[in-house]
């Protein structure tokens, strides 16, 4: 082989590389040598966001179009949705619409269903799609769309020749039965493994005249119909769908395709049906009911259920006895509101004696737990990779792959090298809304978790070797912040830009406070 070629001209084994790298680590590669630039430009690009703060100018839309081929995962605010779903995107994989993060939702024109449906058909090859819109129309109205935004939304999905995952935040109020009806049936056409559909609360509008929410005012969506003579015209199929949803039961014998199944309460009367009619059920998110027995005997039947996530729920007493039912377990996350009454140690029993060697995430709530608890947790499950207690994610064995420094066991002042996570995962922690003062409260209680686990992780590592850990805290800053705030900031200190590669950590927050005094 001659020395002129390097192992890098095998596209395979950059692709490879790519998939073990954040977006920091590709800019770092880029900047090796002009070849390293062009083989790792694709993968650059190939992770798009568009927050609320980015702003489209003429050159930044222009770089779009050029680069639109190499991007996979395109993730946009809502005012931006309906711009970009015109540049003739083909080649997405992943899409994620979601609100601005503030403690105010958008203030302006909802996205409309167009623009979503035109995405959706134009990429062929798109496998998972996330919608977290408060789909409002003007700050005195509820948007009148909801249900058009709806009906389009399934039947686009419907007809999609590849999506398999959907993630979708539906309005409180809005679901009944024939939303219910018409989501399964649309599964049961386009064969979903990941189904999660969670309600979402109200969230005040941003106000232009107060500068804040107007919380006080009171507001019901439309449940969900597909009786509107307007949406038949303006949608050809749906009068073949609204019938074929009529005739539709849960347990009609086709069985769904379900891997991952997440639901919110509204939605208990179809747990026990959908549960006997999921074959391939590996991991369930549901909000159990008072009545919750019946729904665990099933659940702890499937051979194939791996991962029981309870956290959206309230805490069942029974939960500390029926846990013992599901063997090999790799997920468990208990209800984040666990009351008084939660027994910690019983839980760990039951999952010592069925999951011990399989457990690999699991999620309490930190009213439940003290310090010292993680670390027993961390001895007795030999193949645990993350801990999450409310507002803190705890790594083990390097599981993350994010390329913040570890937290060093001993150093100084530990709490100031945890990082603010800028974006979460909304079906794993709660959204957190309030004043910047709050947010330092969630701090100071994570901060004191911090330091008292370091200490008893400590005194353990001298007896026995433990695995190497990182701790996260993971509320963003933003969330805490009005709009006016969050961009009066930004122009201050540089953060946010259209990139959102800069990550603000504790220090930030600091300097921000002491500038606003």
């Amino acid at each position: 082989m001659s020395s002129s070629i390097s192992i890098f001209d095998i596209a395979l084994i950059v692709d490879s590389i790519y998939h073990f790298l954040l977006l920091p680590d590709l800019q770092i590669c880029r900047r090796v040598n002009k070849q390293w630039s062009l083989l790792f430009k694709p993968h650059d690009w190939s992770h798009q966001k568009l927050p609320l703060t980015a702003v489209l100018t003429k050159n930044r839309i222009d770089s779009l179009i050029d680069h639109k081929h190499w991007i996979r995962t395109l993730t946009m605010a809502a005012p931006h949705i309906g711009k970009v779903s015109a540049l003739g995107f083909t080649h997405l994989e992943e899409i994620i619409l979601y609100d601005q993060n503030y403690e105010c939702s958008y203030y302006g024109v909802p996205t409309p269903s167009s623009a979503i449906e035109s995405l959706l058909d134009n990429n062929p090859d798109l496998k998972s799609l996330e919608i977290d819109l408060n789909q409002y129309h003007y700050h005195d109205q509820i948007s009148r769309k909801l249900n058009m935004f709806s009906a389009g939304l399934m039947l686009a999905i419907e007809r999609h020749p590849s999506l398999t995952r959907l993630v979708w935040h539906v309005q409180e109020g809005h679901m009944n039965d024939d939303f219910a009806r018409s989501l399964f049936y649309m599964c049961l056409q386009r064969p979903l493994h990941e189904l999660y559909v969670l309600s979402k609360k109200f969230l005040p509008i941003y106000c232009y005249m107060c500068g804040g929410g107007c919380s006080d005012e009171s507001r019901d969506y439309e449940s969900f119909h597909m009786n509107d003579l307007d949406h038949f015209k303006m949608l050809p199929e749906l009068r073949r769908f609204q019938q074929a949803t009529r005739k539709m039961t849960v347990d009609s014998g086709k069985p769904f395709a379900f891997r991952k199944l997440g639901l919110s309460f509204e939605f208990r009367k179809y747990y026990l049906p959908l549960l006997r009619n999921c074959p391939d059920l590996q991991e369930v998110l549901f909000d159990l009911p008072e009545d919750y027995t019946e729904i665990l005997e099933v659940l702890a039947k499937s051979p194939t259920l791996r991962g029981l996530d309870l956290s959206n729920g309230g805490y069942q007493r029974a939960l500390e006895r029926e846990i013992h039912r599901f063997s090999q377990l790799q997920t468990v996350r208990f209800p984040q509101q666990c009351g008084g009454g939660f027994q910690l140690q019983k839980v760990l029993d039951s999952l010592r004696s069925s999951s011990q060697n399989t457990l690999e995430v699991m999620n309490l709530c930190m009213s439940a737990v003290y310090p010292e608890d993680v670390v027993s947790i961390i001895r007795s499950f030999p193949n645990l990779k993350e801990i999450d207690i409310d507002s803190l994610k705890i790594y083990l064995r390097e599981s993350d792959r994010s390329t913040l420094e570890a937290d060093v066991p001993g150093a100084d002042n530990p709490s100031l090298k945890v990082r603010i996570v800028q974006n979460w995962d909304p079906l794993r922690l709660n959204k957190p809304h309030g004043t910047m003062s709050e947010w330092w409260d969630y701090w100071y209680e994570a901060n004191d978790f911090i330091c008292e686990m370091w200490i008893a992780y400590l005194e353990e590592s001298r007896k026995l070797e433990l695995p190497s850990i990182r701790v996260r805290f993971m509320y963003p800053i933003k969330a805490f912040m009005s709009e006016a705030e969050a961009n009066d900031y930004a122009e201050r200190s540089g953060a946010w830009k259209s990139s959102e590669s800069q990550t603000l950590t504790i220090e930030d927050v600091s300097r921000m406070m002491k500038a606003e005094e």
